[in-house]
This record gives C-alpha cells, sequence and structure tokens, in this order.
C-alpha cells in the first residue's frame, strides 16, 4: 500500500468512525428524549381507562396480566362494570349553588378529606422500582387513604411508615397466627387508623394461575423479576419459590380472637352474602367491605356494586358499609355512595398509575377520580357527600 493509499484509507476510516459516534450520540439523545416523553405520558391520560391502556403498553406482559387477572373467563368483572353503566343512572338537578364542593368524609368518626381509598394489593415493585413507599407517597399527596398490604409487600413496613398519610393495616387470616398477631396488636402504635380483613381468600388461585407465567418469565424475558418480588416483613427473598404461608383452618372465631388484641375498627373484607354481613356484625366487625376480590377468586359471582344495597340493608347502620370492584369513574363512586357506602376502596388502577409515572401517577388517579366526582356532585346540586342519598339515582328502587 501506497502512502497516499494508506493516507486515503486513514481519512476513511477516521470519518466512519466520526458518523458512528455521531450517529450512535444522536441516537441515545432520541432515545432519551422518548424514555422522558414515555415517562409523562401519562400526564395525558385523561381517564382511568387511558391509564390502564397506558399501563398495558409500559409493562412487561406477564407483569400486567398479574394485576389484571380474573377467575375464569372475567364474567364477574364484566358483570360489575355493565351494573355500573347500565342498571344505575344518574340524575342530575340544575339552578343550584354549587360553588363550594367538598369531599370530606366521616370514617369511625375522623375525617378524611375523600371517600376514595387505597384498596390493598399485592407486589407493587412489579409496577415500579418504588413499590409501595411510592404508592403510600402518592396516597399522602392526594389526601386520600392508603391500605397497606403487610403481608405480601415488596417494600419494609418501617419504609412505607415514613410516608405522612392516613394509613389502613390490611391482613390476611391465614397469616401464621403469631406473626398476625403481633401485627394486629402493634397496628395503633404504628399509626394505622383501622385494621382490613381480607375474609375470601380460601386457596390459592390466582398464584397459581400466575405462578407458572412467572417461572418461565424469570428464567427467560425477565430476569430481574424475582429481585421484584421480595416479601421483607415475612423474611423470604421473593415468591416464585412455593412457600407454606398458610395457618390451617380459619373461622369467624379469628375475627374474634383478634378483635380483642386492638381497639382499632375492624373492616371485614369479601363480603357478598347478607348471612356473612350478619355473622361479621356477630363476631365483632366494626365495618363491612362489600367486595367480590375483583372477580379474581369466583367466576360468576355477582358484582360487589349490586350486593351494595341488600348488605346495606340488613346491617341497618350497625356498622360502616364499603365497596370495592369495577370502580373506574367519580361517576362510579357517586353511585356507589348513593346506594349507602360509606367510601368507596380503589385497586387496580392504583397499580397503573404506579406503572405509568411513580408516586405521581399514584397521585393522578386519585385525582382523576376526585375530579370526576367533584364535577358529577356538583351536577347533582350536592356539595357535601353527606348530602348523597338515592335521590342522585334515577328510578332506582
Amino acid at each position: 500500500m501506497t502512502n497516499n493509499q494508506l493516507y486515503i484509507f486513514l481519512s476513511f476510516a477516521t470519518t466512519l468512525a466520526s458518523f458512528v459516534i455521531i450517529r450512535n450520540y444522536f441516537q441515545q439523545r432520541k432515545k432519551k428524549k422518548q424514555d422522558e416523553e414515555q415517562k409523562k405520558e401519562y400526564l395525558k391520560c385523561k381517564s382511568i381507562f387511558d391509564i390502564e391502556k397506558l399501563a398495558k403498553k409500559l409493562m412487561k406482559p406477564h407483569r400486567f396480566y398479574y394485576y389484571d387477572y380474573k377467575a375464569g373467563q372475567g364474567h364477574t368483572y364484566q358483570a360489575t362494570r355493565d351494573y355500573f353503566d347500565k342498571q344505575l343512572k344518574i340524575l342530575p338537578r340544575v339552578l343550584i349553588d354549587v360553588t363550594q364542593v367538598s369531599l370530606k368524609t366521616n370514617i369511625f368518626g375522623s375525617i378524611y378529606e375523600s371517600p376514595i381509598i387505597i384498596a390493598p394489593s399485592t407486589f407493587h415493585c412489579l409496577a415500579h422500582i418504588d413499590g409501595e413507599v411510592a404508592t403510600a407517597r402518592g396516597a399522602t399527596e392526594a389526601e386520600c387513604i392508603y391500605t397497606y398490604n403487610w403481608m405480601y409487600s415488596t417494600m419494609p413496613e418501617e419504609k412505607v411508615l415514613q410516608t405522612t398519610g392516613p394509613k389502613f393495616l390490611h391482613v390476611y387470616l391465614t397469616t401464621p397466627i403469631e406473626i398476625l398477631e403481633k401485627i394486629v396488636s402493634q397496628a395503633e402504635n404504628n399509626g394505622y387508623r383501622s385494621i382490613v380483613i381480607t375474609c375470601d381468600h380460601p386457596t390459592d388461585r390466582v398464584r397459581d394461575n400466575v405462578l407458572p407465567l412467572f417461572e418461565e418469565a424469570s428464567k427467560t424475558i425477565d430476569l430481574e423479576l424475582t429481585k421484584c418480588m421480595p416479601m421483607p416483613n415475612m423474611n423470604l427473598p421473593n415468591i416464585i419459590e412455593k412457600q407454606n404461608l398458610t395457618t390451617g383452618s380459619i373461622t369467624w372465631t379469628n375475627i374474634e380472637s383478634l378483635k380483642r388484641l386492638t381497639k382499632l375498627p375492624i373492616i371485614c373484607k369479601g363480603i357478598l352474602s347478607t348471612i356473612d354481613a350478619q355473622l361479621a356484625i356477630k363476631h365483632g366487625a366494626d365495618g363491612i367491605l362489600v367486595s367480590n376480590h375483583g372477580g379474581r377468586q369466583v367466576d360468576t359471582a355477582p358484582p360487589a356494586i349490586e350486593c351494595l344495597q341488600d348488605i346495606i340493608n340488613v346491617v341497618n347502620g350497625r356498622v360502616q358499609v364499603f365497596v370495592d370492584t369495577g370502580i373506574r369513574t367519580g361517576t362510579d363512586v357517586l353511585k356507589a355512595l348513593a346506594l349507602g357506602a360509606q367510601a368507596i376502596f380503589i385497586g387496580r388502577p392504583v397499580l397503573y398509575g404506579l406503572a405509568c409515572g411513580g408516586h405521581d401517577g399514584v397521585k393522578t388517579v386519585l385525582n382523576i377520580l376526585k375530579r370526576e366526582l367533584i364535577y358529577d356532585m356538583a351536577s347533582c346540586g350536592i356539595t357535601s357527600i353527606d348530602q348523597i342519598n338515592k335521590d342522585v339515582l334515577y328510578k332506582h328502587t
């Protein structure tokens, strides 16, 4: 090779190298810009349905499936949406002064800023690295109660309790008894305002359906999966490997036993039957959460919102009654309150918000619901939560 040829070769190589460096630089800039835009995409969402679509787009499929899972063919969840949308109609009122609308709500004698409560849910680190801490922070900033799932939290309790907003403690009766008694007896000192007890979780149906997908994903497309599912409060590194976490047979007497350990009001979650509502009160419940577990336990179970009025009637004011499952709009919240619910619990949408924007995404979800509720209350001539009653509903008896 002549000196001239060498010069040409080196010049070409230098030019090519410079081109590659410049191209990589602009590609990285473009990707960084796209990532930044993606992180803020949730701010463009106008509804909870938009948030859910975005979460499905952003999350790995098996992670989204875990949150979205519904038993069977999903008839229970769909029936819930149909009941909200087709069976309950809002009757607007006009020419009433609604310049000041308040969402302040009385729950067990304490005043809270909103009747929207975050329901207990599991493994928040599947949605965001900050997990339950981010959820609690979002709830605090949106001035809503956060229900902390002690057993299946991916963040230790002490970190979550560093956030300042009001909190309920959630427990499973299947938790080993020595652990359960300890956390319930300490709940009041830890600042919790109430204890929510899941009563409708007799099997590992959800886990058994989802676990095979997680086992496969952890070996192939999601190598970080096991790191997102620790159970620090239970001193377990992850839940991919089968663990025996149950305490054996549970009955209504378990509620009585826990009642003796705390002065905090106890809410029995998962009640659909009026018979069970009566038994809950008999055994010491201070509140009932009418719930079908988000349609995750039994397919073709009735919608919780459809069971709400029967429970309200049989309870007859003896305890406070709440409802969850399928609530996706402020209008849904208004309908539930009109049927007699003291407040509502919201589950999946909070997780979707967490996946889309961390604590800001959680706050966004809650604020969307609050804003829609205020709009609808104003349209019905209502300025406070205690004014809401069945008159809001058109031809509903």
